[in-house]
């Protein structure tokens, strides 16, 4: 089956006023049990080029600087020197900050959810880094669009619920909540896990009557 491709606005792209959906959803669907989905960030170039500009200028900005310094210090030079140690600090403070946004931006989001095996979730960031999180279908309690209170302004969150052993450790895990995706965004991804999750459990619970069923004999 192809896969479905659906274009959204983020929250922080819907405050700026973006003309452009800046995440793209795609479902793919394998039969009734498996479904695959994604959420990429298709502005993730941008957002690189932009930290990789403003490490650019910082570095520009402190070249300038020291070259300036070592111009008018007289005798040698020292990194000790407070016009050398506190400049030295102040650019690789911003210099790490910078480069810590850049490695932390985020490229995509996936699920992937099986009712015989279990639901996964990976998150994978600039250069590739991913972050994998496997949750066991004996596990899942509910996929629930929850309303929430944050910087004091009010989002939705999609959240997994969780039963068993792991409740105690993560009662609920957040879906798709890195990119920040829009109310409709949240809502079809909702749409499409109760669909697979209500109906294998109509479905097994069907077959599983059938098969307590006492067969009739012939008469």
């Amino acid at each position: 089956m192809e896969p479905s491709r659906h274009r959204y606005f983020s929250i922080a792209a819907k405050y700026k006023g973006v003309d452009v959906e800046d995440l793209e959803l795609t479902v793919q669907k394998y039969g009734n049990d498996v479904v695959r989905i994604q959420l990429l960030n298709r502005m993730h170039g941008q957002q690189c080029a932009v930290q990789f500009k403003r490490f650019c200028l910082l570095l520009g900005l402190g070249i300038v600087y020291f070259a300036f310094a070592l111009t008018v210090t007289e005798g040698p030079a020292r990194l000790g020197q407070a016009q050398f140690l506190y400049p030295t600090l102040l650019w690789l403070a911003m210099s790490i900050s910078i480069i810590r946004t850049a490695l932390q931006l985020v490229h995509s989001e996936k699920l992937f959810y099986s009712w015989d095996m279990a639901l996964q979730t990976e998150t994978v960031r600039t250069f590739g880094r991913q972050s994998v999180l496997c949750v066991q279908r004996g596990h899942l309690h509910d996929m629930v669009l929850n309303e929430v209170i944050e910087n004091l302004d009010i989002k939705y969150m999609l959240i997994l619920r969780t039963k068993g052993s792991i409740f105690k450790e993560r009662p609920i895990i957040p879906l798709f909540n890195s990119l920040s995706p829009s109310f409709e965004c949240l809502q079809h991804i909702q749409h499409i896990l109760h669909g697979y999750w209500l109906n294998n459990n109509k479905h097994k619970l069907d077959q599983s009557c059938k098969k307590d069923l006492p067969s009739s004999a012939a008469s």
